[in-house]
């Protein structure tokens, strides 16, 4: 017997065929239904296991049992004569080009039309849903890729893909892209697009999901349009791990496709230190989870997962930016000594750049280091300019920028980039409390207060909102208010020591010096030596006439401040010579000059050396007096503060400047109004060295007489003295 022969009049080879095509088919269709019930990726495989091991048994069914008009029986009892095997024959051929002609169907659907879906959009329906024409900006929301894996275990890695997929599609000239805490508070399923589109403010949402399995991943995305719910553009891709980032580079050349811009993206991965190590790639995305908000425990335990992808791939540059702006903010936020925690991100944001000068993270970094660690606001300025033009999206450059920025003076541009963030990142309540901190120190309280009630409608235990209603409050000379909000926040951000710092400083105004010691060890207890129990420790030491407190904090600090610190001590003890040299030594490190417009320190460094150069008989004093004097005018028109905190009060600092010029009736005008902004530094007769010539001034003792009933007043209003914690 010819076993081909045999196998064609049994229809057993057309049996095969119409089961592999049927069973492609069927994997097809259970790809896309498992997708959208949220079924994990075992279950495909079970149907395609049970598929296959139903191959052999269907092919020897076929052989052994022939379809008859009586039913189904064994081949070998069937008459010849009798057989219908043809006709079977015949209507599985029509079975199986039926079968294909599906399967093609199915498979030209998948390949053309719908990525040709946004081609045959009606263009009012594009245009209503934000898709731009006549040259308006078009818009996207990039949210957090759902975890799709087996022990949904995975949540960190779609939400780094989706991450990392925002900052690719912030590159593209003409399209805004909502920032990643906006659209990361749409995790889930409970929200539909409309709701999201209208939130964010954007035309188009990109979702999708993400399913990891060792070194395999595959990665569902969807481009949808929020006016007609449709979609734009869809595509799931299978990779290796390793190659991660040219995924993302298609997936976002295929978005600016479909919304018809332009983009030109990085070197593909391996180049420009991009890596090509999926282990690597992974242990970055699980640090970058942890460092989402700036917590002391989250941003450790970040910094380890980097190290980790670095100790696998050394010119790793996302994870060496990372490692960079981990550090600064342990430095702001963790309590971390400034000199352990810039030695730590110099290097790593120095590599980053090297390796990839267009990295936001590290070009953020280094500004930071340069206003913080170097006292050079300007060139933190041009730092964050850059990391803003190569990442319009990165939002952490924003409110450092903005920071710059104010201590240059130039707060107006400052408020503008403030409200760029939050424009961008509408449901971040950390940006709405910076916006909230530049107001409060340009004097539009009102503005404040709605920010603030902003803040809480989305947050009511909102740390950062309470930082900024402590500070509201203690500028409003509402000191009793102010310590409430600062213990809600030390008990709630545990590792950070700013609030601790500010309670020292409220207990010290109202004249409670024992709390306000206990507060400064608890700053201290969150850091040996940070930058906030510096602060407080000179604010503090300064208000007490404790001059060598005053003069050790300076040495500890590490940037040009701690030097005019310590010449501030200097005019205190009434040691001319060594205040001057102090001061022009921050000037000199600064690179002013003569006709230059002073920042922050160095408008401390050129009052104090204003002061000194008069004790000393020397001419060029009023020179100094004159362009402080000058500058401090300028930047009042739109401020009553320069600076960070402690604020540096503009009328209070112009009070500094008449003393030294003797002037009498300005000293006491300038206090008066100082006295109306809520200024509470009751000491200033008793230690500031400026107004030494003054203390028996009939009109600044009253002044100073109400600072200090005001303060003692806010102490009575204290329900309790509560110990640090």
């Amino acid at each position: 017997m010819n076993l081909i022969a045999e196998l064609k009049r049994r229809n057993v080879i057309r049996v095969a065929l119409a089961y592999l095509v049927l069973s492609w088919l069927l994997l097809q269709i259970g790809d896309v239904l498992f997708d959208a019930l949220q079924l994990d990726d075992s279950t495909l495989t079970i149907v395609l296991v049970i598929l296959v091991l139903g191959f052999i048994p269907v092919l020897v069914f076929a052989w052994i049992y022939e379809l008859t008009p009586e039913g189904v029986r064994r081949d070998a009892e069937v008459d010849r004569d009798r057989s219908i095997t043809t006709q079977t024959g015949h209507r599985l051929n029509i079975a199986i080009v039926v079968l294909l002609a599906a399967a093609v169907g199915l498979f030209a659907w998948d390949r053309f039309a719908a990525r040709d879906a946004a081609d045959t959009t009606p263009a009012a329906q594009a245009q209503s849903a934000g898709m731009a024409s006549h040259g308006a900006p078009r818009s996207i929301a990039v949210l957090p890729f759902a975890d799709m894996s087996a022990e949904r275990d995975q949540a960190y890695f779609g939400d780094g893909i989706a991450e990392e997929l925002l900052n690719v599609l912030a590159q593209v000239e003409g399209l805004k892209v909502a920032a990643r805490t906006s659209s990361f508070k749409f995790r889930g399923d409970e929200h539909d697009i409309v709701e999201i589109g209208n939130a964010l403010k954007v035309g188009a949402v990109l979702e999708g999901s993400v399913r990891k399995a060792g070194n395999k991943v595959r990665i569902t995305a969807q481009l949808i349009d929020v006016a007609g719910g449709y979609h734009l553009w869809s595509e799931t891709y299978d990779r290796e791990l390793d190659n991660i980032l040219s995924v993302q580079d298609e997936i976002a050349t295929s978005i600016v496709d479909a919304l018809k811009l332009e983009l030109e993206l990085k070197p593909q991965a391996g180049a420009s230190g991009r890596g090509d190590s999926g282990a690597a790639y992974d242990l970055y995305l699980r640090g970058k989870e942890l460092a989402r908000e700036p917590s002391k425990e989250g941003l450790v335990r970040a910094v380890q997962f980097y190290e980790e992808a670095l100790a696998i791939d050394p010119d790793f540059a996302p994870a060496l930016g990372a490692v960079a702006s981990a550090w600064v903010w342990l430095e702001d936020y963790g309590g971390i000594p400034a000199e352990e925690a810039f030695d730590k991100a110099g290097p790593a944001a120095r590599r980053a750049l090297e390796l990839d000068p267009t990295r936001a993270d590290a070009l953020t970094a280094m500004g930071f280091l340069e206003n913080r660690q170097y006292d050079n606001a300007e060139a933190a300025r041009d730092y964050f300019e850059r990391a803003l033009d190569a990442n319009p999206a990165f939002t952490e450059a924003y409110t450092l920028y903005a920071d710059a920025l104010g201590e240059l003076g130039e707060h107006l541009r400052a408020l503008e980039v403030r409200r760029e963030a939050v424009e961008r990142d509408p449901l971040s309540g950390f940006l709405k409390s910076r916006l909230t901190a530049l107001l409060v120190n340009m004097g539009r309280i009102d503005e404040a207060e709605q920010q603030l009630e902003e803040i809480f409608a989305m947050n009511p235990k909102d740390t950062y909102g309470y930082e900024e209603l402590g500070n509201l409050r203690y500028m409003q000379g509402r000191l009793a208010e102010a310590v409430e909000a600062y213990e809600f926040v030390h008990r709630n951000r545990p590792g950070d020591p700013y609030s601790a710092a500010n309670l020292a400083a409220s207990y010290a105004l109202m004249m409670d010096y024992d709390t306000a010691e206990e507060w400064i060890e608890a700053a201290r207890a969150r850091g040996p030596g940070n930058r906030w129990e510096l602060e407080a420790r000179h604010s503090v030491g300064a208000w007490r006439g404790d001059w060598d407190s005053v003069f050790r904090a300076g040495q500890l600090f590490l940037a040009k401040k701690g030097v005019t610190w310590q010449g501030e001590a200097s005019l205190g003890e009434g040691d001319w010579e060594a205040a001057r040299a102090s001061f022009k030594r921050t000037l000199s490190r600064l690179g002013y000059r003569e006709g230059d417009e002073p920042d922050v320190t160095g408008l401390q460094a050129l009052v104090g050396l204003a002061l000194a150069e008069k004790r000393l008989g020397l001419d060029s004093w009023s020179r100094h007096a004159s362009a402080a004097r000058a500058y401090v005018e300028s930047v009042h028109e739109n401020s009553i503060t320069l600076g960070s905190w402690p604020n540096l009060n503009l009328v209070y600092v112009l009070a500094q400047v008449t003393a030294v010029e003797g002037d009498a009736d300005q000293v006491v005008a300038h206090m008066q109004v100082a006295l109306r902004q809520n200024i509470l530094e009751h000491t200033f007769l008793e230690h500031d060295p400026f107004f030494a010539e003054f203390r028996d001034e009939p009109r600044l003792v009253a002044i100073a007489d109400e600072m200090r009933a005001r303060a003692l007043a806010e102490r009575r209003k204290l329900r309790t003295v509560t110990a640090p914690i």
